[in-house]
This record gives structure tokens, sequence and C-alpha cells, in this order.
């Protein structure tokens, strides 16, 4: 694990800064629908959404990237609490100094001796509810 520190400062009161953490995001909300939400405060040098490596949906949380700190002030104090696409969002001023490493989303370590490769498909969550009857009855003959 590395020593690196990705965020600085204290969680629970963090230092105002132009990067604003959005939270509790509909899994439908859009890039677009939060820059229409927060450029009305100010100036906006990027949005980002976070999505799931694996299923490509959103994890319910966003930055958006304010080009002033008094911009991102002002928008943190009116847009926390306020309902979008029926969730009511949580803003904040975010404490990372740097995005997080991305990561495969699986086990990519020394493999374990005694095995059998059906147990680990099932043990590394590839399994996603389909029963191999399933996938053989379309198979072509």
């Amino acid at each position: 694990m590395s020593t690196r520190r990705r965020h600085i400062g204290n969680r629970a009161n963090p230092d105002p800064n132009c990067c604003l953490g959005v939270f509790g995001l509909s899994l439908y909300t859009t890039e677009r629908d939060l820059r229409e939400v927060f450029s009305k405060y100010g100036p906006i040098a990027d949005v980002s959404i976070v999505y799931d490596q694996q299923s490509r949906r959103s994890r319910g949380f966003a930055f958006v990237y304010f080009e002033n700190v008094e911009d991102a002030k002002e928008a943190k104090e009116r847009a926390n609490g306020m309902e979008l696409d029926g969730r009511r969002i949580r803003v904040d001023f975010s404490i990372t100094k740097r995005p997080h490493t991305p990561t495969p989303g699986i086990y990519m370590g020394r493999p374990t001796y005694g095995s059998s490769r059906r147990r680990d498909y099932y043990d590394r969550g590839y399994d996603r509810g389909y029963d191999d009857r399933d996938y053989y009855s379309r198979s072509y003959r």
C-alpha cells in the first residue's frame, strides 16, 4: 500500500478550495446536469462524475472544479441539501490532493495452488447470476 496521502486537512471541516465534492447523486445525473446547476454560481473549469470500473455505472458522487474559490464557497453554501434528480445532495470541499490510482478490480497477486478454475471464477465475483445452462442453450450447434 502506498504511503502517499491523497487528502490533506480535516475531513469534518475541509479548507475552502476550488474543487467541490458532490455526494448522493442519482445514477441518472449527468455531467451536463451538474454543469447546468453549478454554473449559476460562477465559471466552471471541469465536472467529473466517478464511475464504477466494472459496471460503468455512476458511483453516486462527482467533483465540480470552479475557476475561483469564492464561487466554490457560494456554490457549497447554496447547493448543499438541494434536490437533484429526486435525490438530496451533499456538497462539500474536496480533501483529495490527487485522483485515486485506478485498480484492475480483481486480485492480481500470485495464484493460489490447489484451487479449481471454476471456483476462482466464482470467488472473484465474475458470476453475475447467469446459469451455464442459459449460455449453452443459446450456443450455435
